[in-house]
């Protein structure tokens, strides 16, 4: 992994998502005089829009799992330190039906393998950890280290206690990196130059536009993420639960012995092959639930973030189905955002060593899983420190980024 940077005195962190607030946060934690500039306020994009989940149960392992951890950890360090941001650490539950028992020991044996603290347990302690479910569940899946949080108000702590250390928050459109004699010295906003010792690209599916403009190829695809919230419900819960279709979403699930598309997918998903469904449902503190969440692929950035007739579709049709307590729950509200993903799965979190100056923190489609990881060890490359993980697989200089080895849409 790359550091060009020595002792910056000031760094301009581009994007006030979950990425680029705890950037700036572990920076000003360092002494560093940080600018984080955005055109909208921070968790405006992606950051602000999904569950908030801090999936453990979902990450493949290797670098993903590795840089979950570290957050996980990070995570449970500022719900101590910051502002609070509704961090419920009590596991995630995956539940599951008759189909799916096939399938779930094998999925927890190689969980355990993979390092993660999980156990099997029967329908009776699913409905005492998520009341909601029916009958007709016969047991799920009690991932430990999993949690949620408000993802909206994780990003404003987050910024709020930069902004305690000094941080300066600048709403801006940066409209490119100021290179001179090779170097990054800076960014051209639509409000005048800012000059900088080092820049943090954290831009989210706004971060290869911003690239390219320099000659830097950032490949990555661009999907859009669906959630709806009810009205609140008296029943109450602080897992983050999921249903089996979150099987089929990623790619070492499907490896597993035991696994067969017809076992895990709704007849819905069979229709709409196209919306990917990773049916959940939490419970925020004023006892709303939010329901998520289906996963589109579009062509850029500024595809509209709304929800589409067919993910909500597959939502409500899939959890209504799977859990009839939902059925007639008001819906208050729906949204959507736009994320990036990188065709390996893996992030960026590198310094660009053609461009001393320039470090690259995107290509998140699970951000809020890692973004409290990822902040610190950008912070980390940024000041030439090591950080606490093996930085190898999130370099810049590999085909998936620079040459566009995009794969089918997968999750994981």
């Amino acid at each position: 992994m790359t550091s060009n940077t020595e002792n910056p005195a000031h760094v301009v962190v581009v994007g006030a998502g979950v990425i680029g607030a705890t950037t700036a946060l572990y920076l000003a934690r360092s002494g560093v005089q940080v600018t984080l500039v955005d055109r909208e306020r921070p968790a405006w994009g992606a950051s602000g829009r999904n569950a908030g989940y801090i999936s453990m149960v979902t990450r493949a392992p290797g670098g993903q799992l590795s840089l979950a951890n570290l957050s996980r950890e990070l995570y449970g360090e500022l719900a101590e330190e910051i502002a609070d941001f509704e961090f419920q650490p009590n596991g995630a539950l995956v539940y599951y039906y008759e189909e799916q028992l096939p399938l779930i020991p094998g999925f927890v044996e190689r969980r355990v393998a993979d390092g993660l603290p999980m156990e099997i347990v029967d329908g009776d302690r699913a409905r005492e950890l998520f009341p909601l479910l029916p009958d007709d569940v016969v047991g799920a899946i009690h991932s430990l280290r999993d949690c949620y949080l408000h993802p909206e108000k994780f990003v404003e702590a987050a910024v709020a206690a930069a902004v305690e250390l000094g941080t300066k928050v600048v709403r801006a459109d940066v409209l490119e990196l100021d290179i001179q004699d090779g170097r990054c010295v800076g960014v051209a906003t639509s409000e005048g130059q800012l000059a900088a010792d080092a820049v943090a690209v954290t831009a989210g599916s706004w971060t290869p536009a911003l690239l390219e403009k320099a000659g830097l190829p950032f490949h990555v695809l661009h999907m859009r993420m669906q959630m709806a919230e009810t009205a609140p419900v008296e029943e109450r819960f602080n897992v983050a639960a999921y249903g089996p279709s979150l099987f089929h979403e990623y790619a070492f699930v499907r490896e597993l012995p035991g696994y067969d598309d017809d076992i895990v997918m709704h007849p819905l998903q069979q229709i709409m092959p196209e919306v990917g469904l990773l049916e959940l449902v939490c419970q925020r503190a004023d006892g709303r639930l939010w329901l998520g969440c289906p996963i589109e692929f579009v062509d850029g950035p500024d595809a509209s973030p709304e929800p589409t007739v067919a993910g909500l579709a597959q939502t409500f049709g899939v959890l209504g189905d799977h859990i009839p307590a939902l059925q007639h729950i008001p819906v208050e509200r729906v949204w959507g955002g736009i994320a990036p993903q990188t065709g390996d799965g893996l992030p960026v979190l590198d310094g660009v060593s053609r461009v001393p100056g320039l470090f690259i923190g995107s290509g998140h489609a699970y951000g809020a899983t890692v973004g409290a990881g990822s902040g610190r060890v950008l912070a980390d490359l940024i000041l030439g420190q090591q950080p606490a993980i093996d930085m190898t697989p999130f370099r810049y200089e590999r085909p998936a980024i620079t040459e566009g080895m995009a794969r089918a849409a997968t999750l994981g």
